[in-house]
């Protein structure tokens, strides 16, 4: 155990006399800052200093958290990851040792205030194997009846306190095995889903969830109540009138499913499709074709869930024209950036050696194929400078329909990684143009030669159409180079596969006996093709060619889609280079796994 124990701090010890003796109730957050001031204005030191934080911690912590770094009850509020991948979290909750349960033994055992006696005992039984000590069940029991006195006694600042408390009660009932508590807390717990029904909110659905589904909690009486009032309220909330509320009425149509999915009753849940569906048409009515399109979707797909073929058509037609019509609604955003001529000088020479061109195009081959690590990095930077943008999500819209769903950085690390790839291609453009250009100008090849390098590794049996989509890039015909290139390049990765020992053909899902080629994306699947180009190679492929999140240039040539905005040097410069990848993996790989190695 260390050395020096905490010592009780009378200033803190006055700040919370102070909050209990104010006859409101106790507010934990207005608490954590008052006694954090005090520990500033006294200017501590040393264990003191130490000792005041970890009574202001004590309050300043995260419920119901069961994330990093304990995985518990409490948690941190929040969390900051440098430069070098070190998490720091908000409190910094690594400090704590076991000195801390001590201290906040003490303050349990003065304080009779039900709030503080439920959060020091609580602590005291949830942290306790995080900070080295065996768990005591007399802390469960003591947390127990302190956040029923707080219920009892209206000792929470607000309704949600009063129900946080009742679940916290329930939780600690069943760890405790204590049946007569876990009646007390589920009747609480019953009273305040009556409460709810009354108030604009309706319900808290982790009180629905618990009541209805966790084992030896609910009982028959109460689930047919709850599931009655979900019923009303879902007719409420999906037809037009003061109650109209879509995105209840979604929530509500989660939970009545997974009921009736158990029950087995089809036409129930069919019941709640439908009117989930017809809610989100009509909200889609009332909105713009951006915010329409969004809802026509929700809309499609619980119509399509519910077998109701004419409705889902009818609905996905109404979203195709939203579609259509939410480009004009769309605003172009650009910005200027300027590179020196200085500095794009040293990283051409960086690249093109006038001595070697295998060599220069090696170095161009393996420059530009992004990292996987620094990419994350980049995504993390920019929810750091924007964490709103990064909590968004992001719909792709691809001619008359939704392609992509990108969700928030938290949620979605590989959709945002996947769209960072797609827009690095397009800023680093210019520096791929330029080095292409001066090793072409330096060691003066032509298209047959490029195409000659790009198969020095057997991706192709002809190269004739690889070379005339070459000279299209060199004329600048940018709509033929598109539109032979990209059949050609996933042409030459069934070629490496099948170079690799491992089938380039399919059965055929419907057709006994026939068998298809692998397309782009099933080949990029291969888990040898994986293991032999390496993450940071197929992760570049899948953004540029087969995943709708980033460029997806094989669907959209595959299904003419393509657009004058596709056709462009850009684009086809990284066609350009995907073809020196295909010659030149061996190297990119080896090189790879050296600086791995480091």
């Amino acid at each position: 155990m260390p050395d020096e124990p905490f010592p009780l701090i009378e200033a803190m010890n006055a700040v919370i006399r102070n909050e209990a003796a104010t006859g409101a109730p106790v507010n934990f957050h207005r608490l954590e800052a008052s006694m954090h001031n005090t520990r500033r204005e006294l200017e501590l030191s040393g264990t003191d200093n130490m000792s005041a934080w970890v009574d202001a911690v004590a309050f300043g912590l995260a419920t119901d958290h069961f994330g990093e770094p304990w995985q518990r009850y409490f948690g941190p509020i929040g969390s900051l990851t440098d430069e070098n991948g070190t998490v720091q979290y908000l409190p910094d909750v690594q400090q704590l040792d076991e000195r801390a349960l001590d201290l906040w033994s003490q303050r349990l055992a003065v304080e009779d205030h039900p709030a503080f006696r439920a959060r020091y005992s609580d602590l005291l039984w949830e942290l306790a194997p995080q900070l080295g000590r065996r768990r005591d069940p007399v802390h469960a029991r003591t947390a127990l009846a302190a956040y029923e006195s707080m219920i009892a006694e209206n000792a929470h600042e607000a309704f949600f306190d009063k129900t946080d408390a009742a679940l916290r009660m329930l939780t600690l009932a069943l760890s405790l095995r204590d049946e007569a508590a876990k009646v007390r807390s589920r009747d609480l717990l019953m009273e305040e889903f009556r409460e709810l029904l009354e108030s604009p909110r309706r319900f808290n659905f982790e009180i629905v969830e618990r009541l209805l589904w966790e084992r030896s909690v609910g009982t028959p009486e109460i689930t047919q109540e709850i599931i009655a009032a979900l019923d009303d309220a879902l007719e409420e909330s999906s037809e037009e009138g003061d109650r109209f509320n879509p995105h209840l009425a979604r929530e509500i149509g989660i939970r009545l499913r997974r009921h009736y999915n158990g029950l087995r009753s089809r036409t129930d849940v069919v019941r709640v499709q439908t009117a989930v569906a017809s809610a989100f048409e009509t909200l889609a009515a009332r909105s713009d074709a951006m915010v329409a399109a969004a809802h026509l979707d929700v809309a499609a797909t619980e119509f399509r869930n519910a077998g109701d073929e004419e409705a889902f058509n009818r609905v996905r037609t109404a979203r195709a024209e939203a579609v259509a019509k939410s480009n004009a609604e769309m605003a172009a955003h650009s910005f200027r950036f300027e590179i020196g001529f200085d500095d794009m000088e040293r990283f051409l020479d960086s690249i093109v050696d006038p001595e070697d061109v295998g060599l220069s195009l090696a170095k161009i081959a393996n420059e530009f194929v992004p990292r996987l690590g620094p990419l994350r990095d980049r995504v993390l930077q920019t929810a750091r400078v924007a964490p709103i943008q990064a909590a968004i999500s992001i719909n792709i819209h691809e001619d008359e329909h939704i392609a992509a769903v990108i969700g928030s950085v938290d949620e979605d690390m590989e959709g945002r990684m996947m769209h960072q790839t797609g827009q690095d291609a397009i800023f680093a453009g210019i520096f791929l143009d330029q080095a292409l250009e001066r090793c072409m100008d330096v060691h003066g090849l032509d298209s047959h030669a490029i195409a000659g390098w790009t198969n020095r590794l057997g991706a192709f049996d002809d190269l004739i159409m690889v070379i005339e989509g070459v000279e299209a890039w060199r004329t600048g015909d940018w709509i033929k180079a598109l539109h032979v290139l990209v059949p050609q390049i996933e042409l030459g990765l069934r070629r490496t596969l099948r170079g690799l020992g491992e089938p380039i053909v399919r059965n055929h899902p419907t057709m006994p006996g026939r068998q298809i080629l692998l397309n782009m994306g099933e080949v990029l699947s291969n888990t040898q093709l994986q293991t032999a180009f390496g993450d940071d190679t197929i992760h570049y492929f899948r953004a540029l060619y087969v995943d709708p999140r980033a460029r997806n240039l094989r669907n959209v040539v595959a299904h003419g889609l393509t657009s004058m905005s596709d056709a462009t040097s850009t684009t086809c410069d990284r066609l350009i280079h995907t073809l020196l990848v295909l010659g030149f993996w061996r190297d990119i790989a080896r090189t790879t796994a050296a600086a791995a190695a480091q």
